[in-house]
């Protein structure tokens, strides 16, 4: 063979190989979403990314939003497709180019897959012409804003959506003429063009996709200077007084906790400016935006009668959004399975912030109240998952928000504090926070940084603690000693210091296991303990005095009535009672406000409701009147008015609704009255469609009238009409109002209606894994739950129960929403069995 035939076969050989690995990556097959195998190679592969993105946002909701953005990057290797995520539809994308040359490329699964033969080594730049999806736009006829965590960006424009990949933006945004907008950058310039405000904004820090932000429409707005530090508020709240009556302690909180933060972490704050918007249905308490914190408008500005828990729930929100700046934007978790660590360092940070705020409170009962109901609401459940959760794809990356994450990681991160000390926590989280800034981190680097501090093995501690579910379980043995019960985990063993007490009297012992309610888990008490509790209930014992001893028992029993241990729900609901009439604690308050209400609904039969209704109204109306405490007296106004039945207690409702009945230091806000107007409509006493639309007329904020108008048919007495209203929920534009929809659905399953809703059970099932798809983070969650939250009959448990028995193969994460969602239905059929209550399921069918 010549030389000259040799490189021909050689060339030949070559072009093959070369067309061998183009036909590969033109059909190289991403799968939806963003898997963690795409995740790691774009990883290693891309950086230094920059979009310019530029959006012309029409009036209304429903006309085309255009956009165009080029897209800057280095990339390191040419031996794979690049894939870009574009959750939307194909036909979105006008154009895409690199310079003047249009590109090829294919649409796979939510993904733009260009071949590598068009990109180089290095700096490349691309260019999309495309239509903006919709579906995290959050569009009302006079306003927007997005929402794109987890994995949202991408269903807005095209780009690398996942956290490891921070990119720096410029954003343009075109809006109509009275509109006013804000992003993550600062405002550089506002001009007229065309008939349109331009707003162009300032290049961003580098952050991750999902916290990338705008909002634009008719709002209202006020700047002000905190410390030095200039923040403008952005509202939409029409009721000048409240807004007046609020602003200045929602700008002050803010400055205190940025303080706070700068002190603690000894980094100043990292991004450009401070603003933060208000939403009248925004889905969550707070999104942690760099430079444009958004808000649950109510949340911020609170009626005139808010009580302690509502004012120290602003300030939390506020510093753990705060707090998000430095954990979560400065330094982002590397992949979304370590969410729940930034999560749990808002939640730790605010905490601590909030403090000197309210010296009047039991920071400790603030903190058991806050924390262990909600962690055990889960963790008692079948459906219950380890703080730090698998995840093979991104478009799973919601489903792993719960109470988990938000109330048992802060819980497990104050008892690491006290493991290693509060000076060696700051001490570390400096250094993780110096290490990583502007970057990403995981759990185990944290643990990584203290184990290098401490001759404990914190590593090991670590794995039964956040990398294993479930809670452990406690009972005084024959030696009277606290011990842990057999665990569900071969040898495990749950790393705590735990407090008991045991009191004698009579020649009789009493125990109290988790005295000082640090500890985590359920801890049995016997029922002669129980009883002895109740009876010193209010005494001056120095022991009953002290309100975290009584809020750790409280929590205690409720976790033992759950589970079958105690008294049954009628002793239950009379303890309740009389351990109020005892109280003067508002955080106690409304505990046992909160626990009577579940064991009036859920676990009383509506014969046994009925036999008590007179007295339970009697003693929550005579304490509404006795209580001196404005917040208090609004606690028990709220619970009233949810189990209020007889002709006397509508009487009272309907009155104070209209105004003839006037309570001293009771003060009703528009929300109040139309939640009264709503509960005389369920009740179905007198003309509801004359109140209802009475209530509409007299509503002035233009958010709550829409909110009103979404919710009336969930209300109605007609059964046709309430099933009207299920089967529009069917269709995605009408769950777009998410907090509207979770209104509606409280109303629709009232225990009053349960009944009659049973037949929206399945179907409400059904739609999970659509919801889980076009829904935000915490939408799944809340539908189960305001979807099953008022059924306690068998009937109920047996449709979720057999649903998912049909469904061997349903998807892990759903599967224990569902599980979670419906633990209290199955506890509630079980304790109906165990009391004889066989008319458990016999609801009123209204």
């Amino acid at each position: 063979m010549n030389m000259i035939k040799l490189n021909t076969l050689l060339s030949l050989l070559i072009i093959a190989l070369i067309s061998f690995a183009c036909n590969k990556q033109q059909s190289y097959l991403p799968e939806k979403g963003v898997s963690f195998a795409l995740n790691e190679y774009r990883k290693k592969t891309i950086d230094s990314i920059h979009y310019a993105i530029e959006l012309d946002i029409p009036a209304g909701k429903s006309a085309k939003i255009i956009g165009r953005e080029t897209i800057s990057f280095n990339l390191n290797a040419l031996d794979s497709a690049l894939v870009l995520d574009f959750n939307a539809d194909s036909s979105k994308i006008s154009e895409i180019k690199i310079g003047d040359e249009v590109l090829p490329y294919n649409f796979v699964n939510e993904h733009i897959v260009i071949d590598s033969r068009h990109l180089k080594k290095g700096r490349n730049a691309i260019t999309i012409d495309f239509t903006a999806g919709d579906l995290s736009l959050n569009r009302s006829e006079d306003y927007l804003y997005t929402l794109f965590v987890p994995d949202r960006a991408s269903t807005c424009f095209p780009l690398f959506d996942q956290p490891n990949l921070k990119a720096t933006y410029t954003l343009t945004l075109k809006t109509p003429q009275g509109w006013e907008a804000v992003s993550n950058g600062g405002l550089i310039s506002k001009a007229i063009e065309k008939g349109k405000s331009v707003y162009r904004f300032n290049k961003t820090k580098p952050i991750s996709s999902y916290l990338f932000a705008f909002a634009a429409g008719k709002f209202f707005k006020t700047t002000k200077s905190v410390d030095g530090c200039e923040m403008t508020m952005y509202y939409r709240e029409t009721d000048t007084a409240k807004v007046n009556r609020n602003q200045d302690e929602v700008f002050e909180l803010h400055g205190k906790s940025l303080e706070w933060l700068e002190n603690y972490t000894a980094i100043d704050y990292p991004f450009e400016k401070f603003d933060f918007v208000l939403f009248p249905s925004f889905q969550y308490g707070g999104m942690e935006h760099p430079g444009a914190i958004f808000y649950n408008e109510p949340a911020l500005f609170l009626d005139e009668n808010a009580s302690v828990n509502r004012r120290m729930a602003r300030a939390s929100v506020i510093a753990h959004e705060s707090a998000h700046m430095w954990f979560g934007d400065l330094v982002t978790m590397d992949w979304f399975n370590d969410v729940w660590l930034k999560e749990v360092f808002a939640n730790f940070m605010a905490a601590k912030i909030v403090h000197p705020s309210f010296p009047e409170i039991n920071h400790d009962l603030r903190f058991l109240l806050a924390h262990y109901p909600n962690a055990y609401e889960v963790d008692r459940s079948a459906g219950t998952n380890p703080i730090l959760q698998k995840l093979g794809n991104l478009k799973n990356a919601g489903t792993l928000y719960g109470a988990i994450i938000y109330m048992k990681a802060p819980i497990v991160m104050r008892q690491l504090e006290r493991k290693i000390g509060a000076p060696l926590m700051q001490e570390s989280l400096r250094e993780y926070l110096k290490t990583y800034s502007f970057g990403n981190a995981r759990w185990d680097d944290l643990i990584g940084i203290i184990d290098q501090k401490t001759p404990q093995n914190i590593a090991q501690w670590s794995n039964v603690w956040v990398k294993t579910p479930d809670m452990p379980e406690y009972a005084f043995d024959s030696a009277n000693v606290v011990a842990q019960l057999r665990d569900s985990v071969s040898a495990r063993a749950w790393e705590q210091p735990l407090q008991s007490r045991k009191v004698t009297s009579v020649g009789q012992n009493a125990f109290f296991p988790n005295s000082d309610g640090t500890g985590y888990g359920y801890f049995k008490m016997d029922p002669a303990s129980v009883a002895y509790f109740f009876r010193n209930y209010g005494s001056g014992d120095s022991l009953f005095s002290n309100p975290v001893f009584r809020g750790a028992m409280l929590v205690n029993i409720w976790e033992g009535f759950l589970r079958g241990n105690g008294p049954g729900p009628e002793a239950f609901v009379q303890n309740m009672l009389a351990a109020l009439s005892k109280e003067q604690n508002p955080l106690l308050v409304d505990y046992l406000l909160g626990n009577l209400q579940t064991a009036w609904w859920m676990f009383l039969s509506a014969p046994q409701r009925e036999g008590y209704q007179k007295e339970a109204e009697a003693v929550l109306w005579q304490l509404l009147l006795k209580t001196e405490d404005k917040g208090i007296k609004t606690s028990y106004f709220r619970a009233f008015k949810g189990i209020a039945l007889t002709d006397d207690g509508w009487k009272k409702m309907e009155s104070l609704w209209n105004g003839k009945l006037d309570v001293k230091g009771l003060v009703l806000s528009e929300e109040d009255k139309i939640s009264l107007a709503y509960e005389l409509a369920l009740k179905g006493k007198g003309e509801t469609t004359t109140i209802l639309n009475q209530q509409l007329t007299a509503t002035k904020n233009p958010d709550r009238k829409a909110r009103m108008q979404f919710v009336i048919p969930a209300l109605s007495h007609d059964e046709q009409t309430r099933d009207a209203f299920f089967e529009s929920l069917k269709k995605e534009e009408n769950r777009e109002k998410e907090a509207w929809v979770l209104d509606a659905l409280s109303y629709l399953h009232h225990p009053l209606r349960a009944q009659s809703a049973l037949k929206y059970l399945r179907p409400s099932l059904e739609l999970l894994q659509e919801i889980q798809l076009t829904g935000d983070i915490f939408f799944p969650t809340r539908w189960l739950h305001n979807t099953f939250a008022g059924h306690s009959s068998p009937e109920a448990a047996e449709i979720a129960n057999q649903f998912l028995y049909e469904r061997p193969d349903y998807p892990y994460f759903l599967k224990n929403k569902i599980l979670q969602a419906t633990d209290m239905t199955n506890r509630a059929v079980k304790s109906a069995k165990v009391y004889g209550q066989n008319n458990h399921s016999a609801s009123s069918s209204q």
